[in-house]
């Protein structure tokens, strides 16, 4: 049962070496699930209550969709959050033509990454009927694999994905050690540009939960597929109640 999403992947590996987009590839998982596992129920992009907490320590909740819940057949519901990270790139794959996006922003994405473990580690509190859930990041974008941003001071330097890392439990937040201090200045624990009333970009929207987890994951990227010059990679986390 608790392979059934390593199954799936290993399955579609096999079909599709590259999707459109995250919701191709939702939609793509999906379809996978159930054709492996009939008797599951699948639901894509559920409301779903999660407890939130900011920086300021205000707790708040949030309702945000859950990109996919499988039901066993027993009723007990398993949460996936996927992330599809891509640099630009063409190609053709299967006779259909292919034509990703840079989407760049991966201070952003290793943010996102680690709010993603912690969305489904707080569903998975809340959800007395829920064993485990998973998270899941395909790319084609070397610099989550490969960039160490732990050993620079960059605004992420705590978020670090990179091959055989560890997310700690500690949230340590975004790094301003190198923030420009002739453009910025620190006021009740926001930094804002001076003379303006405009937060800098790392308090703004989503970007300032603060992001505590339960447990410390290990980062390990395997192959998913070799096409035209270009390598797809994934990461599998797999987080227990």
């Amino acid at each position: 049962m608790k392979r059934f999403f390593e199954n799936s992947i290993s399955k579609l590996q096999k079909e599709r070496g590259i999707f459109h987009s995250e919701d191709d590839l939702k939609l793509s998982i999906g379809f996978i699930i159930k054709e492996l596992y009939p008797e599951f129920e699948i639901r894509l992009e559920k409301p779903t209550n999660i407890d939130m907490i900011d920086i300021e320590g205000n707790q708040s909740i949030v309702r945000a969709p859950i990109d996919i819940l499988v039901y066993d057949k027993n009723g007990k519901s398993i949460p996936i959050e996927l992330k599809y990270k891509t640099k630009k790139f063409k190609t053709e794959f299967n006779g259909e033509s292919y034509s990703l996006t840079n989407h760049g922003a991966t201070d952003i994405g290793r943010y996102s990454f680690r709010k993603d473990i912690y969305r489904i580690e707080q569903y998975l509190s809340q959800e007395k009927n829920s064993d485990f859930g998973i998270v899941f990041i395909l790319t084609n974008e070397n610099n989550y694999i490969e960039n160490n941003v732990g050993k620079k001071e960059t605004f992420d330097k705590y978020f670090s994905c990179h091959q055989n890392s560890v997310i700690e439990k500690e949230y340590k937040g975004w790094n301003y050690s190198k923030i420009d201090t002739t453009k910025y200045e620190k006021k009740d624990n926001l930094w804002k540009y001076i003379n303006q009333q405009k937060n800098h970009w790392t308090f703004t929207g989503d970007k300032t939960y603060k992001l505590d987890l339960k447990n410390e994951y290990s980062i390990q990227w395997k192959e998913y597929s070799k096409l035209n010059g270009t390598e797809f990679k994934y990461c599998l986390i797999k987080i227990e109640n």
